[in-house]
């Protein structure tokens, strides 16, 4: 198999390398940011998906099969411009319009006959296409509350919406990714429970669909080799099937590294401190730990059907919670 992927200098891209790598696979990144992995360069095309005439050069170049395409511009809720979101739109048309370019050419070599051809590619979004805490009827059910969902469903609709694409395509949302090479808001999670000044607040017990980063990349390798009725023209939440409980997530980490034990903070005290921490971040600081933000994201509750992508991997992933949380610990400890 022969992968593009876009966006793979990234969190969720470090890890589909690898894994993809593991497979056999030759494989080729498109991304702005040098890798995080040292063994990784090798693979990297430094390409702004922005660049139509260098990104279709270097698929021209690679002749993938495939195309992983994780590239995207993130940002805080506070960025209100859509325009700031632009690879997110104009990227994924890009991408789109460069591959009909490649089929369209290799179909004048191969005279019709789909080898080299690109077979599948997988788009991805984000579950922030709607509100937290919204579970949507459909697939087009958007609801999103923040100008970054609102650039990802904007760029489902052009996938969805473009007519007689001459490959195969998947939508996938990945659901609070988590695991090595991670980063916000999940690094800053670990970091506070090893430095002992992380908080159960209220209760603790938040249940939310999760993911592991690993598992994630099990999930999108499956989709591209999967028969075309499972997956084509689908979307898929991708994560973790069962749901975690946010309190013994935070106690299995803890337990893992050794850390202090956890504490609990009062809703009054933790809703006091949020309102400090607003007012901290609207007078410059940056780095601000509580925020009525982050306490809405922290109490809200988000489950979602992940039977679908399991299904896509035959009923199993490669990782246990424990499993992958001792993989994440032990790459969190190398990593200081």
């Amino acid at each position: 198999m022969r992968i593009l992927i876009t966006g793979g200098s990234g969190f969720i891209g470090t890890n589909y390398l690898d894994y993809a790598l593991s497979k056999g696979c030759e494989v080729i990144n498109i991304d702005i940011k040098t890798p995080f992995k040292e063994e990784h360069h090798k693979y990297w095309k430094n390409c702004d998906i922005m660049d139509y005439q260098k990104l279709k050069s270097i698929i021209f170049e690679f002749q993938p099969e495939y195309i992983v395409h994780l590239a995207a511009k993130t940002g805080a809720h506070s960025i209100t411009d859509l325009k700031e979101f632009a690879p997110n739109i104009q990227g994924v048309e890009n991408l789109i319009k460069a591959l009909i370019d490649y089929n369209e050419l290799m179909g004048k070599r191969v005279n019709g006959i789909r080898d080299g051809f690109v077979k599948r590619v997988v788009f991805t979004s984000s579950l922030l296409v709607c509100k937290m805490g919204y579970t949507p009827k459909h697939d087009e059910d958007y609801m999103p509350t923040t100008a970054y969902g609102q650039s990802k469903v904007e760029g489902e609709k052009i996938v969805r919406n473009w007519q007689n694409l001459p490959f195969e395509w998947t939508i996938i949302r990945p659901i609070s990714v988590w695991g090595p090479w991670m980063i916000e808001p999940y690094i800053n999670f670990f970091r506070a429970i090893k430095q002992g000044w992380y908080f159960h607040i209220g209760h603790g017990h938040y249940k939310r669909s999760m993911g592991y980063v690993e598992n994630i990349a099990h999930e999108i390798h499956s989709i591209l080799l999967s028969p075309s009725e499972k997956v084509h023209k689908k979307t898929f939440y991708v994560g973790d099937p069962e749901p975690t409980d946010l309190h013994d997530f935070a106690e299995l980490v803890r337990e893992k590294m050794g850390a202090p034990k956890i504490h609990k903070m009062p809703m009054w005290i933790a809703k006091t401190v949020a309102k400090v921490g607003d007012m901290l971040k609207f007078l410059g600081w940056t780095n601000v730990p509580l925020t009525s933000f982050r306490l809405n994201n922290i109490t809200t509750e988000y489950v979602f059907d992940l039977s679908p992508i399991l299904e896509v991997c035959d009923g199993k992933l490669p990782y246990d919670r424990e499993t992958a949380v001792e993989k994440t610990v032990e790459w969190f400890e190398k990593s200081r």
